[in-house]
């Protein structure tokens, strides 16, 4: 059990935490991009030395920049660099799901959004026909394989060669998951062909799937937008309509997100 003097440190570091998280919501969301010391002590109404020592910790962590003769403090990269990714999701979800939704309602069939993410292909959003029901999922990080997803496969084949490389590394070349391919030329010949077509489809144990890619305003790949169905009904007319459709919602989220789709 905690005794009164552990609940007095808890309680210290709990108001610590929520002086720092007061800091740090005033140079995130404050009208100026820089506040001296006086200003946020100011604002959140603290003393100036608690201010200053708070402010000169996350300093010297890296957390924040400071102009050397204002000297006003920022939110520096290193913790941008953490929230990046989370606000980039966020903001792939927002823009993707009516489409996500749009999609999985013409074709009718399930949808779904991957992303690679430190060295592995994740689903962050489905929409899946469950009983002639549509259920939409954005709060979902499945990881699984790029070798045997289609977009994961269109993931890797536009990822910087060394991240392929390092992919590799610690998978392995895919062998009899994916073409027997047991070395980088190979791998790399297969990748170009998914890039010049822009689109990867797999058949196999009566399964389809199918990705494509989805590009962000720097021309660099984001996402891979994928459906899946069972084989019997990706023939005909509804294999051009699912094709078709599937690339026209690759481009639309594109284009959302300020990317071109060549």
């Amino acid at each position: 059990m905690l005794n009164i003097y552990d609940n007095d440190k808890m309680e210290r570091k709990i108001k610590v935490v929520e002086k720092i998280m007061g800091i740090l919501n005033v140079l995130a969301s404050g009208e100026k991009r820089e506040y001296s010391v006086g200003e946020i002590s100011k604002i959140l109404n603290l003393k100036v030395s608690t201010t200053y020592s708070l402010l000169s910790t996350l300093y010297n962590l890296g957390y924040l920049e400071k102009d050397e003769k204002s000297k006003k403090y920022r939110i520096g990269e290193k913790l941008l660099s953490l929230f990046l990714p989370l606000l980039e999701r966020n903001i792939l979800l927002k823009v993707s799901e009516s489409v996500i939704k749009s999609l999985a309602e013409n074709i009718k069939e399930s949808v779904v959004l991957g992303i690679f993410y430190k060295g592995e292909r994740y689903t962050i959003a489905t929409a899946k026909y469950e009983g002639h029901i549509l259920n939409v999922n954005l709060n979902m990080f499945e990881e699984s394989a790029c070798y045997t997803t289609a977009t994961g496969r269109i993931l890797l084949s536009y990822l910087p060669e060394k991240d392929v490389k390092d992919y590799v590394k610690k998978e392995g070349y895919p062998g009899e998951k994916w073409k027997n391919i047991n070395n980088y030329d190979a791998l790399k010949k297969e990748m170009e062909k998914i890039r010049k077509r822009k689109i990867e489809i797999i058949e196999k144990e009566n399964t389809v799937v199918i990705g494509v890619p989805i590009f962000g305003p720097d021309g660099k790949i984001v996402a891979s937008l994928g459906v899946y169905l069972p084989e019997i009904r990706f023939k005909g007319e509804n294999k051009e309509k699912i094709i078709r459709e599937l690339k026209k919602a690759g481009e639309e989220i594109t284009l959302k997100l300020g990317g071109e789709y060549e």
